[in-house]
């Protein structure tokens, strides 16, 4: 049976694929129809010009609002970064304009509502997953890991549709401060407090307020980690964490400092203190898990070459570092304290050389499960001492078109075998190939094909399984 629905699971993901290829040859020869129109460049011209000469009256009136009075601006919810005209918006047809630090200030000022000084700019998008796995898999809305493996005769395959990736949020602007402009970024989407126990809630990604300028970024609250930056083009949210991919986000207060040596290089070096956690025993009441009265000490070197475009440059590399301390309390044993140093090195690797692209980091570390390495294993939970973790992940992409990216990837996160108690991980791997279709300025569609093994120190709990995984996403 389970064959079965695997022979059918790859039909459909054969029919997408071939779908997606087959739009694409359409759209391309629609536009080109499209393009050679009589009187396609004198309209789309006049509307440009019309568009413009709207977002320039629409800066008028905001300017001769009173600054005390709370007010919407109108916004277009049609294709709105073409409706600005590309003389103010500066994006192309095929650009993801949706995101917030690609839309100019004129199409900034028509999509947001300002009191004052202070501008609020309303970004995110909807998700509808669907993911097919031969085998039980924690978490429900993105594959972390598979459980222990059942008797043969056992149904175990899972099949999940859920909108729990869907974020919403909120960037913020106010005045500058002398010659740094200030603003904060708040978004959430519906993992739950707790994602790993699929408990559906609100659950806070982003929640942060900073200060930059060309030198200087200073920012505090809760970010995604800034060691480990790179992630793969899953459609899963949860990004292959667990499978090589180091991450997570956590509140902290840091500091980026920017250095041009040329048009052609660029580095920046990164200092924080953030939150350690410790999530290892939760299930086990008799022990308390928690940081030891002191934070995480992060910092980062980023080194970035070629001409920049869009604030990217075509080659990046970078090397990472974390030192902190975890405590265990055990209850059981007279409240006996054991304390552990948490530590990591992170190399990170990113290329984009014209229509291919290479991303991918690796690790090494000590009780780091919170950094969703250890495959989310930090302590012994019989010994409380910690673990001994390796890994990384490395994805080649592909663009096929301007709105088609294929790539294909693995990855490995293989904790150290004498450090783990009964009934622990000791080894999550993945390969994978997926695609990212941009149907529209808008609208975004993702599938993947995947091949995950979690072993277990009890090889009868191993498990193996294929994973289908799409995505259907619109942005505003």
């Amino acid at each position: 049976m389970d064959r079965l629905k695997s022979l059918m699971m790859m039909a459909l993901t054969v029919i997408l694929f071939t779908g997606v290829a087959h739009a694409q040859v359409v759209r391309l020869h629609q536009q080109a129809k499209d393009s050679s129109a009589p009187g396609w460049d004198e309209f789309r011209d006049l509307s440009e010009r019309l568009e413009t000469l709207e977002a320039e009256n629409q800066l008028l009136r905001n300017e001769a609002i009173p600054p005390n009075d709370a007010t919407i601006t109108v916004v277009s919810q049609a294709g709105y970064c073409d409706s600005c005209g590309d003389a103010v918006c500066s994006c192309g047809e095929d650009a993801n304009c949706s995101w917030v630090d690609q839309i100019s200030s004129a199409c900034k000022d028509r999509l947001s509502w300002n009191k004052g000084p202070i501008r609020v700019v309303p970004f995110g998008y909807v998700a509808a997953d669907m993911i097919f796995s031969q085998k039980a898999y924690t978490l429900l809305g993105g594959p972390l890991f598979l459980l222990p493996a059942v008797p043969s005769e056992t149904p175990d395959s899972r099949f999940t549709i859920t909108g729990q990736q869907t974020t919403l949020g909120a960037l913020i602007t106010g005045p500058d401060l002398g010659d740094l402009k200030s603003s904060a970024t708040v978004a959430f989407n519906f993992f739950g407090d707790r994602p790993i126990q699929n408990n559906p809630g609100a659950f806070l990604i982003f929640g942060y307020a900073e200060l930059e300028n060309d030198d200087w970024r200073i920012w505090a609250g809760q970010d995604a980690d800034a060691v480990g930056r790179q992630n793969t083009n899953s459609p899963a949210w949860t990004s292959h964490k667990m499978s090589g991919n180091m991450g997570q986000v956590r509140p902290g207060f840091r500091l980026e400092r920017y250095d041009s040596f040329s048009e052609f290089a660029r580095t920046s070096i990164y200092f924080g203190l953030t939150q350690q956690v410790v999530l290892d025993f939760i299930a086990l009441p008799q022990v308390a898990g928690s940081d030891n009265g002191w934070p995480n000490v992060e910092t980062r070197w980023e080194l970035s070459l070629g001409p920049e475009s869009e604030g990217n440059r075509p080659v990046m590399l970078a090397i990472g570092g974390v030192i902190g301390e975890t405590r265990a309390v055990d209850f059981m044993r007279n409240a006996e304290s054991n304390v552990s140093t948490s530590w990591a090195v992170i190399p990170e690797l990113h290329l984009e050389l014209g229509d291919f692209g290479f991303q991918g980091e690796a690790f090494v570390g000590n009780a780091i499960g919170t950094y969703n390495a250890g495959i989310g294993q930090s302590l012994n939970p019989l010994t409380d001492e910690p673990i001994y973790t390796v890994g990384g992940f490395g994805e080649f992409f592909y663009h096929t078109t301007p709105s088609l990216t294929v790539s294909v990837g693995y990855g490995v996160d293989d904790p150290r075998n004498t450090h783990l108690g009964q009934n622990q991980r000791s080894r999550n791997e993945t390969y994978w190939t997926n695609a990212i279709w941009k149907i529209s300025e808008h609208w975004e569609s993702r599938f993947e094909v995947a091949r995950q093994k979690t072993n277990y120190i009890a090889p009868s709990s191993d498990s193996s399984a294929m994973e289908y995984l799409m995505s259907f996403r619109f942005y505003f």
